[in-house]
Protein backbone atom coordinates (compact mmCIF):
# COMPACT_ATOMS: atom_id res chain seq x y z
CA UNK A 1 0.00 0.00 0.00
CA UNK A 2 1.54 3.34 -0.95
CA UNK A 3 0.04 6.66 0.16
CA UNK A 4 -0.32 10.14 -1.43
CA UNK A 5 -1.95 13.65 0.25
CA UNK A 6 -3.29 11.44 2.83
CA UNK A 7 -5.58 8.82 0.46
CA UNK A 8 -4.95 5.67 0.05
CA UNK A 9 -4.03 4.36 -3.25
CA UNK A 10 -3.67 0.66 -4.02
CA UNK A 11 -0.54 -0.43 -5.51
CA UNK A 12 -1.80 -2.58 -8.10
CA UNK A 13 -4.12 0.20 -9.69
CA UNK A 14 -2.28 0.64 -13.27
CA UNK A 15 -3.24 4.41 -13.93
CA UNK A 16 -2.51 6.58 -10.98
CA UNK A 17 -4.66 9.50 -9.59
CA UNK A 18 -2.33 12.49 -9.82
CA UNK A 19 -0.10 13.73 -12.78
CA UNK A 20 2.96 15.78 -12.93
CA UNK A 21 3.20 19.32 -13.61
CA UNK A 22 4.54 18.53 -16.96
CA UNK A 23 1.85 15.78 -17.61
CA UNK A 24 -0.91 18.60 -16.83
CA UNK A 25 0.87 21.20 -19.32
CA UNK A 26 1.06 19.22 -22.06
CA UNK A 27 -2.78 18.26 -22.33
CA UNK A 28 -3.79 21.63 -21.83
CA UNK A 29 -1.58 22.46 -24.93
CA UNK A 30 -3.52 19.68 -26.77
CA UNK A 31 -6.45 21.51 -25.79
CA UNK A 32 -6.07 24.06 -26.91
CA UNK A 33 -4.86 23.08 -30.32
CA UNK A 34 -7.99 21.53 -30.94
CA UNK A 35 -9.75 24.44 -29.92
CA UNK A 36 -8.08 26.61 -32.71
CA UNK A 37 -8.65 23.84 -35.31
CA UNK A 38 -12.42 23.98 -34.29
CA UNK A 39 -12.41 27.56 -34.50
CA UNK A 40 -11.00 27.70 -37.76
CA UNK A 41 -13.01 25.41 -39.50
CA UNK A 42 -16.09 26.73 -38.35
CA UNK A 43 -15.23 30.81 -38.28
CA UNK A 44 -16.38 32.79 -41.18
CA UNK A 45 -13.08 34.05 -43.43
CA UNK A 46 -11.83 36.75 -42.79
CA UNK A 47 -11.58 38.98 -45.69
CA UNK A 48 -7.71 40.31 -46.63
CA UNK A 49 -7.11 43.80 -45.39
CA UNK A 50 -6.04 45.82 -48.21
CA UNK A 51 -4.51 49.08 -47.24
CA UNK A 52 -5.03 52.14 -49.57
CA UNK A 53 -3.26 55.32 -49.09
CA UNK A 54 -5.47 57.89 -47.63
CA UNK A 55 -5.02 61.76 -48.01
CA UNK A 56 -5.23 63.98 -44.92
CA UNK A 57 -6.90 67.03 -45.19
CA UNK A 58 -7.06 70.28 -43.29
CA UNK A 59 -9.58 72.94 -43.02
CA UNK A 60 -10.51 73.92 -46.21
CA UNK A 61 -9.79 77.54 -46.75
CA UNK A 62 -11.33 79.24 -49.50
CA UNK A 63 -8.98 80.87 -52.11
CA UNK A 64 -6.06 78.59 -50.36
CA UNK A 65 -6.77 74.81 -50.64
CA UNK A 66 -7.80 74.06 -54.28
CA UNK A 67 -11.08 72.78 -55.06
CA UNK A 68 -10.34 69.12 -56.31
CA UNK A 69 -8.54 68.84 -52.38
CA UNK A 70 -12.28 69.68 -51.09
CA UNK A 71 -13.51 66.49 -49.65
CA UNK A 72 -16.66 65.57 -49.67
CA UNK A 73 -18.27 62.28 -47.83
CA UNK A 74 -19.50 59.48 -50.32
CA UNK A 75 -22.35 57.30 -49.15
CA UNK A 76 -20.84 54.38 -51.69
CA UNK A 77 -17.44 54.72 -50.65
CA UNK A 78 -18.28 54.80 -47.11
CA UNK A 79 -15.47 57.98 -46.51
CA UNK A 80 -14.70 61.50 -47.44
CA UNK A 81 -13.35 61.75 -51.20
CA UNK A 82 -12.12 64.55 -53.07
CA UNK A 83 -14.88 66.73 -54.39
CA UNK A 84 -15.15 67.38 -57.87
CA UNK A 85 -16.18 70.59 -58.85
CA UNK A 86 -16.44 70.84 -62.54
CA UNK A 87 -18.84 68.02 -62.30
CA UNK A 88 -20.73 69.24 -59.61
CA UNK A 89 -21.60 71.94 -61.88
CA UNK A 90 -22.48 70.49 -64.84
CA UNK A 91 -24.86 68.35 -62.22
CA UNK A 92 -26.66 71.60 -61.72
CA UNK A 93 -26.68 72.33 -65.00
CA UNK A 94 -28.42 69.43 -65.88
CA UNK A 95 -30.84 69.64 -63.31
CA UNK A 96 -31.84 73.34 -63.99
CA UNK A 97 -32.03 72.34 -67.94
CA UNK A 98 -34.39 69.12 -66.98
CA UNK A 99 -36.51 71.56 -65.18
CA UNK A 100 -37.20 74.27 -67.57
CA UNK A 101 -37.79 71.46 -70.00
CA UNK A 102 -40.57 69.94 -67.75
CA UNK A 103 -41.58 73.36 -67.76
CA UNK A 104 -41.98 73.76 -71.26
CA UNK A 105 -43.67 70.34 -71.59
CA UNK A 106 -46.35 71.30 -69.30
CA UNK A 107 -47.05 74.28 -70.90
CA UNK A 108 -46.87 73.39 -74.47
CA UNK A 109 -49.28 70.32 -73.65
CA UNK A 110 -51.84 72.70 -71.78
CA UNK A 111 -51.64 74.70 -74.83
CA UNK A 112 -52.29 71.90 -77.49
CA UNK A 113 -55.26 70.68 -74.94
CA UNK A 114 -56.85 74.08 -74.67
CA UNK A 115 -56.71 74.14 -78.80
CA UNK A 116 -57.79 70.76 -78.96
CA UNK A 117 -61.16 71.70 -76.60
CA UNK A 118 -61.61 74.89 -78.50
CA UNK A 119 -62.18 73.11 -81.93
CA UNK A 120 -64.64 70.34 -80.55
CA UNK A 121 -67.60 70.45 -82.11
CA UNK A 122 -70.38 70.49 -80.09
CA UNK A 123 -69.50 72.35 -77.39
CA UNK A 124 -71.72 75.57 -77.59
CA UNK A 125 -73.14 77.74 -75.25
CA UNK A 126 -76.74 77.56 -75.06
CA UNK A 127 -77.51 78.59 -71.76
CA UNK A 128 -76.56 81.04 -68.95
CA UNK A 129 -78.36 80.43 -65.54
CA UNK A 130 -77.99 82.99 -62.70
CA UNK A 131 -78.75 82.33 -58.95
CA UNK A 132 -77.92 84.26 -55.73
CA UNK A 133 -79.56 87.29 -56.49
CA UNK A 134 -82.47 89.49 -54.28
CA UNK A 135 -81.42 92.88 -55.41
CA UNK A 136 -79.80 92.49 -58.91
CA UNK A 137 -82.32 91.56 -61.41
CA UNK A 138 -81.10 88.41 -63.94
CA UNK A 139 -81.23 91.14 -66.11
CA UNK A 140 -78.83 93.45 -64.77
CA UNK A 141 -76.21 89.96 -64.82
CA UNK A 142 -76.73 89.13 -67.81
CA UNK A 143 -76.16 92.03 -69.72
CA UNK A 144 -73.08 92.75 -67.81
CA UNK A 145 -71.67 89.45 -68.04
CA UNK A 146 -72.19 89.83 -71.54
CA UNK A 147 -71.76 85.73 -72.60
CA UNK A 148 -72.41 85.29 -76.47
CA UNK A 149 -75.13 82.04 -77.11
CA UNK A 150 -73.34 79.93 -80.07
CA UNK A 151 -69.47 80.51 -78.53
CA UNK A 152 -67.85 77.81 -77.99
CA UNK A 153 -67.40 76.97 -74.31
CA UNK A 154 -63.56 77.02 -74.11
CA UNK A 155 -63.31 80.17 -76.13
CA UNK A 156 -65.17 82.08 -73.21
CA UNK A 157 -63.18 84.49 -70.83
CA UNK A 158 -64.83 83.57 -67.76
CA UNK A 159 -62.52 85.84 -66.10
CA UNK A 160 -63.36 89.35 -67.78
CA UNK A 161 -66.77 88.33 -67.47
CA UNK A 162 -66.30 87.98 -63.69
CA UNK A 163 -64.73 91.65 -63.45
CA UNK A 164 -67.70 92.77 -65.58
CA UNK A 165 -69.69 91.48 -62.88
CA UNK A 166 -68.17 92.78 -59.44
CA UNK A 167 -68.19 96.46 -61.40
CA UNK A 168 -72.24 95.69 -60.60
CA UNK A 169 -73.01 97.96 -56.49
CA UNK A 170 -74.49 94.86 -55.37
CA UNK A 171 -72.41 92.30 -56.44
CA UNK A 172 -69.80 91.54 -53.07
CA UNK A 173 -68.53 88.15 -55.10
CA UNK A 174 -69.17 86.19 -58.04
CA UNK A 175 -68.39 82.67 -59.10
CA UNK A 176 -68.49 81.76 -62.99
CA UNK A 177 -68.47 78.29 -63.94
CA UNK A 178 -68.83 75.81 -66.87
CA UNK A 179 -70.96 73.38 -67.05
CA UNK A 180 -70.26 71.10 -69.48
CA UNK A 181 -71.52 70.93 -72.70
CA UNK A 182 -73.27 73.79 -73.04
CA UNK A 183 -74.27 75.61 -70.02
CA UNK A 184 -72.67 78.44 -67.83
CA UNK A 185 -73.41 79.06 -64.15
CA UNK A 186 -73.45 82.82 -62.49
CA UNK A 187 -73.19 82.77 -58.75
CA UNK A 188 -73.43 85.98 -57.22
CA UNK A 189 -72.88 86.69 -53.41
CA UNK A 190 -74.84 90.47 -52.77
CA UNK A 191 -74.00 93.36 -50.27
CA UNK A 192 -76.28 93.07 -47.06
CA UNK A 193 -78.21 96.61 -46.43
CA UNK A 194 -78.66 97.62 -43.41
CA UNK A 195 -80.11 100.77 -43.50
CA UNK A 196 -82.42 102.85 -46.51
CA UNK A 197 -81.51 106.27 -47.22
CA UNK A 198 -84.18 108.36 -48.32
CA UNK A 199 -83.33 110.98 -51.26
CA UNK A 200 -86.93 110.83 -52.76
CA UNK A 201 -85.82 107.29 -53.54
CA UNK A 202 -84.77 104.60 -51.76
CA UNK A 203 -81.10 103.68 -51.70
CA UNK A 204 -79.67 100.69 -49.72
CA UNK A 205 -76.27 101.14 -47.30
CA UNK A 206 -74.37 98.88 -46.02
CA UNK A 207 -72.28 98.37 -43.32
CA UNK A 208 -69.25 100.33 -44.54
CA UNK A 209 -71.44 103.08 -45.60
CA UNK A 210 -71.74 101.59 -49.16
CA UNK A 211 -74.71 103.42 -51.21
CA UNK A 212 -76.69 100.71 -53.32
CA UNK A 213 -78.74 101.78 -56.05
CA UNK A 214 -82.70 101.58 -55.94
CA UNK A 215 -84.04 97.93 -55.98
CA UNK A 216 -87.30 96.17 -55.68
CA UNK A 217 -86.15 94.04 -53.44
CA UNK A 218 -85.78 96.53 -50.71
CA UNK A 219 -89.07 97.68 -50.49
CA UNK A 220 -89.56 93.95 -48.60
CA UNK A 221 -86.92 94.93 -46.36
CA UNK A 222 -87.55 95.77 -42.31
CA UNK A 223 -84.81 98.00 -42.50
CA UNK A 224 -84.44 101.20 -40.17
CA UNK A 225 -84.28 104.57 -42.36
CA UNK A 226 -82.07 107.29 -42.52
CA UNK A 227 -83.00 110.54 -43.73
CA UNK A 228 -81.54 114.57 -43.44
CA UNK A 229 -78.46 113.59 -45.53
CA UNK A 230 -78.44 114.56 -49.81
CA UNK A 231 -76.06 113.13 -52.28
CA UNK A 232 -75.27 113.34 -55.62
CA UNK A 233 -75.84 110.23 -57.83
CA UNK A 234 -71.96 109.48 -58.57
CA UNK A 235 -72.03 108.37 -54.94
CA UNK A 236 -73.89 105.35 -55.55
CA UNK A 237 -71.93 102.03 -55.71
CA UNK A 238 -69.27 104.12 -53.35
CA UNK A 239 -68.94 104.88 -49.63
CA UNK A 240 -68.83 108.64 -50.64
CA UNK A 241 -71.34 108.97 -47.37
CA UNK A 242 -69.57 106.74 -45.12
CA UNK A 243 -68.55 109.76 -42.79
CA UNK A 244 -71.45 111.15 -43.16
CA UNK A 245 -73.96 108.05 -42.02
CA UNK A 246 -70.97 106.80 -39.74
CA UNK A 247 -73.56 108.04 -36.68
CA UNK A 248 -75.73 106.16 -37.71
CA UNK A 249 -74.17 103.38 -38.50
CA UNK A 250 -72.91 103.08 -35.47
CA UNK A 251 -75.54 103.30 -33.66
CA UNK A 252 -77.83 100.60 -35.25
CA UNK A 253 -74.52 98.54 -34.62
CA UNK A 254 -74.05 99.46 -30.80
CA UNK A 255 -78.13 98.90 -30.45
CA UNK A 256 -77.74 95.59 -31.86
CA UNK A 257 -75.30 94.08 -29.64
CA UNK A 258 -76.78 95.62 -26.76
CA UNK A 259 -80.72 95.30 -27.20
CA UNK A 260 -81.47 93.43 -29.75
CA UNK A 261 -85.93 94.18 -28.92
CA UNK A 262 -85.31 97.29 -29.57
CA UNK A 263 -83.23 97.97 -32.44
CA UNK A 264 -86.08 96.04 -34.12
CA UNK A 265 -88.10 98.76 -32.86
CA UNK A 266 -85.80 101.70 -34.81
CA UNK A 267 -88.12 103.37 -37.13
CA UNK A 268 -86.00 106.66 -38.52
CA UNK A 269 -82.79 108.33 -37.95
CA UNK A 270 -82.62 111.48 -38.94
CA UNK A 271 -79.37 112.96 -39.37
CA UNK A 272 -80.45 116.98 -40.35
CA UNK A 273 -78.95 118.98 -37.28
CA UNK A 274 -75.27 118.46 -36.64
CA UNK A 275 -74.11 116.92 -33.62
CA UNK A 276 -78.18 115.49 -33.13
CA UNK A 277 -78.91 111.88 -33.54
CA UNK A 278 -82.96 111.81 -33.66
CA UNK A 279 -84.32 108.35 -33.39
CA UNK A 280 -87.95 107.19 -34.20
CA UNK A 281 -89.51 104.39 -32.74
CA UNK A 282 -92.25 101.72 -33.88
CA UNK A 283 -94.83 103.26 -31.23
CA UNK A 284 -93.83 106.96 -32.48
CA UNK A 285 -91.20 107.98 -29.48
CA UNK A 286 -88.48 110.12 -30.15
CA UNK A 287 -85.46 110.20 -28.52
CA UNK A 288 -83.06 112.80 -29.08
CA UNK A 289 -78.89 112.05 -28.51
CA UNK A 290 -75.80 113.80 -28.80
CA UNK A 291 -73.79 110.91 -30.79
CA UNK A 292 -71.60 108.44 -29.65
CA UNK A 293 -74.98 106.69 -27.95
CA UNK A 294 -73.70 105.49 -24.80
CA UNK A 295 -74.97 101.96 -22.68
CA UNK A 296 -75.57 104.81 -19.77
CA UNK A 297 -78.27 106.71 -21.90
CA UNK A 298 -79.92 103.22 -22.85
CA UNK A 299 -80.56 102.55 -19.36
CA UNK A 300 -81.62 105.82 -18.58
CA UNK A 301 -83.95 105.59 -21.45
CA UNK A 302 -85.51 102.33 -20.09
CA UNK A 303 -85.37 104.00 -16.90
CA UNK A 304 -87.90 106.70 -18.16
CA UNK A 305 -90.16 104.27 -20.07
CA UNK A 306 -91.30 102.17 -16.98
CA UNK A 307 -91.29 105.14 -14.63
CA UNK A 308 -93.99 106.60 -17.23
CA UNK A 309 -95.65 103.28 -17.71
CA UNK A 310 -95.67 102.89 -14.18
CA UNK A 311 -98.23 106.25 -13.92
CA UNK A 312 -99.98 105.41 -16.55
CA UNK A 313 -98.96 107.87 -19.12
CA UNK A 314 -97.14 107.55 -22.99
CA UNK A 315 -93.94 109.52 -23.81
CA UNK A 316 -93.78 111.41 -26.80
CA UNK A 317 -90.32 112.57 -27.00
CA UNK A 318 -86.70 112.56 -24.87
CA UNK A 319 -83.80 114.51 -25.32
CA UNK A 320 -80.48 112.73 -23.55
CA UNK A 321 -78.12 115.58 -24.82
CA UNK A 322 -77.73 117.40 -21.29
CA UNK A 323 -75.41 115.77 -18.70
CA UNK A 324 -77.04 114.05 -15.94
CA UNK A 325 -80.52 115.54 -17.53
CA UNK A 326 -83.17 114.14 -19.44
CA UNK A 327 -85.71 115.98 -20.85
CA UNK A 328 -88.90 114.38 -21.19
CA UNK A 329 -92.45 114.99 -23.15
CA UNK A 330 -95.37 113.03 -22.39
CA UNK A 331 -98.64 112.50 -25.16
CA UNK A 332 -102.20 112.23 -24.17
Amino acid sequence: MGYYRGSKVSLSESRPRFHSTEVLRRSRTAVQKENRLLVKWFAPKEKPVVHTEQKSYAFYRPGVTPVEDTPSFSKRAGNWVPKGAAFQGAKWVLRTVGLVLLLLAVYWSKEKTTALLQDVAGLKLEKVTVEGTNYLTQEEVLRAVNLPVGENMFKLDLTAAAERVKKLDWTERVFIERRLPKSILISVRERKPVALLDNGVLYGVDKEGRLLSPAEGLLKEDLPLVSGLSFHADAVGTTQMAESLRPALDFFEFLKKRDPLMAQDVSEVNLSEADSLKVTFIDGITAEFAPPVSEAQLKQMALVLADLNEKGKRAGTMDFRYRDLVLVKTRE
